[in-house]
């Protein structure tokens, strides 16, 4: 059954003016989660903001970390529940989904919950708050218990100390999920902070799909988001994890992930990068068991004088595993992407299959791309491979289109959505594939230099 729910009444946090003069967050909940909260408020207090040496930063301008005037659980504003509602229930009665939660400015709007069959299966779906009380042994054991250590630490805590927001799956053994699970985490007022979470846990043999949706109320919103995504896939698990990010163009935002994939098991994530002012992806994934498999994928379109800091890092333990990492950046007007990656292959991970690619498509003289594929191999029976390509549109390409009639702002989007499309087949999902283009079109319509 679908229960609208009404927005949290906490007065608002009061502004301020910056990461290093936040107010203590308050804790609710057990007594274990509110001393974990506030151990994480103490270290965030004592890490170091990102120094301009810092190897995790190269490249990336730190004059973009502007957090001002920032408010926590500002009420949801009715035109802004309207809004939220709208896009995030009302347009998408026709899809199909196992549950869906909707939350703006960190407070729960909406639930649909499972059906009666896959809770009496044992399959858990709730809100992370409800989680922490409810299952609190899960929580403790899962929780952040495997961190991206790829320059972010001091907003990993920070996001652990204001943390009230998030999804919490659990999946028994052999149990599939045929449907897709959706969580929508809303920007709804301007200069908003949110801290979304995603635990993921996936037992033996298991099989689920999961979306999340950050997205601001307006194109033109400012905020500061730092969302984590904590996945585990148990031995023969089969977990698509797919995050869509359309902040406002004055927003920025700290996307971490930890990935661990177990024997035999399978994981594929997916991120759709467009909103946001500075945006910094980190993706750690770790192969444990003998037989797992990681494929990590990305597409990002900036356009104006955005940037976008990728991180990634591809740690195989066990033998006989397998990563495969392929994001795609276009980059149109004064935009910059970054790109670091590590493949590691740990001395007992013999036989391992491990591909990193980055590549670059430039639609204007002026983007900007950077890129550091890496390697550090231990072992001596491997096969690795990573690289990186950037280059503009061909002329030759570009005039047979302008030749025929086609707008220059069509065809962009006409050799982005080509350079995009290796990528969006490797989903095997096309209803998937159909509502990331709407996303991806959402975006062009948004912003006229495209």
């Amino acid at each position: 059954m679908e229960v609208l729910e009404q927005p949290t009444t906490a007065p608002t946090s009061p502004a301020t003016p910056s990461l290093d003069s936040f107010v203590a967050p308050s804790s609710q909940g057990p007594s274990w989660w509110t001393q974990l909260q506030q151990r994480a408020w103490k270290q965030y207090q004592e890490l170091p903001f990102p120094a301009r040496n810092d190897e995790h930063f190269r490249f990336t301008d730190r004059t973009k970390f502007k957090f001002e005037n920032l408010t926590h659980l500002t009420p949801v504003s009715p035109s802004a529940q309207k809004e939220i509602f709208r896009t995030s229930v009302e347009n998408r009665l026709k899809k199909q989904v196992a549950g869906r939660f909707v939350f703006g400015n960190d407070q729960l709007l909406y639930r649909q919950n499972l059906s009666a069959e896959l809770s009496a299966q044992g399959v858990i779906w709730k809100p992370f708050a409800e989680a922490v009380e409810q299952h609190p042994e899960l929580v403790q054991k899962y929780f952040m218990s495997k961190v991206t250590t790829l320059g972010s630490e001091r907003f990993a805590r920070l996001h652990q100390a204001y943390l009230k927001a998030g999804t919490f799956l659990y999946i028994p053994k052999n149990i599939e999920i045929e449907l897709p699970l959706e969580a929508f985490h809303w920007i709804a007022e301007d200069r908003e902070m949110v801290f979304p979470h995603t635990l993921i846990i996936a037992e033996v043999n298991a099989k689920v799909e999961i979306i999340d949706f950050f997205h601001s109320v307006s194109s033109e919103m400012g905020g500061f988001s730092t969302s984590i995504c904590d996945l585990y896939a148990g031995p023969g698990a089969q977990v698509r994890y797919v995050a869509t990010q359309l902040w406002g163009r004055e927003t920025r935002s700290f996307q971490l992930q930890s990935i661990t994939v177990d024997r035999d098991a399978h994981s594929k994530t997916l991120n759709l990068n467009m909103g946001g002012a500075y945006s910094r992806l980190e993706s750690k994934s770790q192969m444990i068991g003998s037989g797992g498999k990681s494929d990590m994928l990305a597409l990002t379109i900036s356009n104006d004088k955005q940037e976008f800091d990728q991180r990634t890092y591809q740690e195989h333990v066990a033998p006989n595993t397998n990563s495969d990492l392929l994001f795609k950046n276009a980059l149109a007007d004064d935009s910059r992407t970054i790109f670091s990656g590590m493949i590691e292959v740990d001395v007992e991970a013999q036989k391992t299959d491990a591909y990193q690619s980055n590549r670059n498509l430039l639609l204007s003289d002026t983007a900007d791309s950077n890129s550091m594929p890496g390697l550090e191999i231990n072992a001596n029976d491997v096969r690795c491979t990573h690289g990186s390509t950037t280059s503009q549109i061909d002329d030759v390409e570009m005039f047979y289109m302008r030749s025929r009639g086609v707008p220059l702002s069509v065809a962009r989007k006409l050799f982005t959505l080509g350079f995009f499309q290796e990528v969006l087949e490797r989903i095997n999902d096309k209803a998937l594939e159909v509502e990331l283009l709407d996303l991806i079109d959402q975006k062009y319509s948004q912003t006229k230099s495209l």
